[in-house]
This record gives structure tokens, sequence and C-alpha cells, in this order.
């Protein structure tokens, strides 16, 4: 029975303020033009002294407030998750390894490790679109440089970085304590995760209210199904929240209706940084424990991945541990559907290999330059 009826009678302690969030995300849950399971987001470029940084840049407000037509949700196809496994309660050393089946190798690159102690994760990296976020909020003050500061795009210039760096070394590391704790209690790489949020905000979450990706971790309103897919504790405790009773049926069981209502609420409520009242429109605590949350992502994107080769009948005795992860973050970034599509063109027979899936990538499921950016 769904319970999306229920929702305004049976949620009296809600405030009004948050009731109107939760559906502006609904009715950016799949914003137009976006395939289902892809990210969709466009990406601009800048390169530093450490390489290419790509940032994602988000579409004006008035592109994204449109709501996908039902006939669109209905025939879009999505991967198939049937009955999925739910993330290992038992302690494990590595939890992703767990849900592949794999054994990882004794030596790993840098970008799969944890430094033993949080003070090792700190960065210094040249962050040109943070510096520029800095520089736009009036936390830097550049305007004795050529055009304050800025180039067009939003990202600090040579100039603009010269004054900013300082708090730029700052805001990039005082993350670190919770990217640390949260990758040790989830059993995953804190390089992964601290990699993860450099590549998709610069550690800035998006500033303004409705936007079409949230959080430190740019997660969209489809991005943060696994969550409710693989740690039914969490899809509960929303239920409970939203509708003051458990939910009988599972996630996937659910009308598209009620999920997003789900979704939408998890979002406004724990991963959603924006705060009008806040010091450059961030609410940091907020961020700050949201960080768990995008941790157990991570957790529930290794599972996905698990399920959906499973589904191309792909044995995960065939993958190394690197490309488990490269396919992992693949997922985050673009979503299942390109993964689908990808392993379905592939030839089961000859097994996987990370090259033979990435020629089969299509344009807009690329992610050569995202996964560099984690990687190095």
């Amino acid at each position: 029975m769904s319970n999306g009826t229920n929702f305004l009678k049976r949620s009296p302690l809600i405030t009004l303020g948050l009731i109107f969030l939760t559906l502006v995300i609904l009715i950016n849950a799949i914003p137009a033009g976006e395939k289902i399971g892809e990210r969709g987001t466009p990406t601009d470029s800048f390169q530093n002294g450490n390489g290419t940084i790509t940032a994602s840049f988000a579409p004006t407000l008035a592109s994204i407030i449109s709501q996908t037509p039902a006939s669109l949700v209905a025939t879009t196809q999505s991967p198939t998750f049937d009955l999925p496994t739910q993330v290992a309660s038992v302690s494990s050393s590595n939890a992703c390894a767990t849900a592949w089946g794999i054994t990882p190798p004794t030596t790993i690159p840098d970008w799969l490790g944890t430094p033993s102690d949080a003070g090792d994760l700190q960065t210094e990296v040249k962050y040109y679109l943070l510096a520029g976020h800095l520089i736009s909020s009036g936390s830097i003050n550049a305007s004795d440089c050529i055009d304050g500061g800025l180039t067009q795009n939003g990202a600090a210039n040579t100039c603009g970085m010269e004054k900013a760096y300082p708090q730029v070394i700052l805001w990039q590391n005082q993350f670190d304590q919770e990217i640390f704790a949260a990758a040790q209690e989830n059993q995953i790489p804190a390089e992964v995760l601290k990699r993860l949020f450099a590549q998709e905000t610069q550690f800035w979450p998006p500033d303004y209210y409705a936007p079409p990706a949230y959080g430190i971790g740019n997660v969209t309103s489809r991005g943060i199904e696994p969550l409710f897919i693989w740690y039914d504790d969490i899809y509960q405790n929303t239920c409970q929240e939203v509708y003051s009773q458990s939910c009988t049926q599972s996630y996937l069981a659910l009308p598209i209706h009620d999920r997003q209502i789900l979704r939408g609420f998890f979002i406004s409520r724990y991963i959603d940084a924006y705060c009008d009242t806040c010091l450059n429109s961030i609410d940091l605590e907020k961020t700050k424990r949201s960080i768990d949350y995008f941790a157990k992502l991570i957790v529930a994107n290794c599972y996905q991945v698990d399920q959906i080769l499973q589904n191309h009948s792909f044995s995960t005795n065939t993958l190394s541990y690197e490309d488990a992860w490269r396919l992992t973050l693949a997922n985050y970034t673009v979503g299942p559907t390109c993964l689908d599509n990808g392993l379905e063109q592939m030839d089961v027979s000859k097994g996987f290999s990370w090259d033979g899936f990435n020629d089969k990538l299509g344009p807009n499921c690329s992610t050569d330059i995202y996964l560099g950016a984690i990687m190095h």
C-alpha cells in the first residue's frame, strides 16, 4: 500500500520550509534531458600545476525546474536489482572487497589507501574553482587583481589564486577528520573519499537554492538511491521520519512518487548544505555530518556494481581490485544505466577488461577525465 497520500497528515512536526525544499528536490529528481541513472551535469576543466581539474557546473535554476514526463519515466530502461543483498553488518577490513568477493592485493596504489592518521590526508592542491568561490563570497579580497581575480567561468585566475591560496589549503583540509572517521567506520579507502569530494565539488558544496545535485559529494536525487536499496536501516529510518511508521514494502517495490518523496526528504534533511543564514551560504556542520552518508553511498555503489556485473554474467574473479573500484566510481558519477549499457555490449566469454569496457561507453558516459583526476 502506498504511504505517499498520508505524507502531510502523518508528519505534523516537519516544518513548512523543509516540506517546500523537499518538493523542489522532487521536481529536480530527474532533471530535464537527463537519462535515469546518469548525472548529465556539464563539466569544465581548469589546468593548474597539479594537472587538469574537472569541476561540475550547475545549470540555472530556471533550466532545471521542470518535471520529466511520465512517459519518459515509464519507458527509460534502468538496470534490474532484484532482492539485493544488504550491506554486511559484520565488521570487515574492506567493505567493497567483501561486496565484490575480491581479495585486495598486498600492494595498492596511493589513491586506494588510508593513512594511519587523519593529518596525513592533508593536501595543498591549487583548486582554482574553490579559490573562485572564496573570492566571490568575499572571503578573499582580490580587488587589485585583473577582473577581480576571477575568470569568466568563476574560477580564480593566477593572481586570484595567489591571494586565495592560504585559504584554499585551509578549506580543502577542514573535513579531513570526518573523512578519516567515515572511512574507518565504513571500511573504505579514505583517499577515495577525499579525492571524490575534490573532483565533485572541490570541497565547496552547492551554495544556492535547489541545485541539480547536492552536498559535498554532488549527488543527485537518483544518485542517492543505492543508500535506500542496500541500507535497509537508512530506508526504514527515513520512512519513520516521513510517515511516522515503517514501510512494509521494499524501496524498489514503492511507486515512483513515494520513492521521490523519501529521497527528497532525506536529501533536504541530511545532504543539502545550502543555508541562507550561514556564512558563505554553506552549513559546514551539516556538511561534516553528511560525510558518513557519502561513505555509505560509496559502499552501496560497490554492491550495486557487483549486482550489475551479475546481471550480465560477469564473474568478479575476472576483475582486478583497481578495475572494481574504477567501475564503482564510474557508477557513482555517470550512473548504472551507463554501466549496464557498456557491459551489455561486451563479450562475456572474454572476461572483463577495463579498456574493453571503456571502449563501449558512449560520449555521455565517458569517465576518463573524472577517474584520471581521482587516481593521480
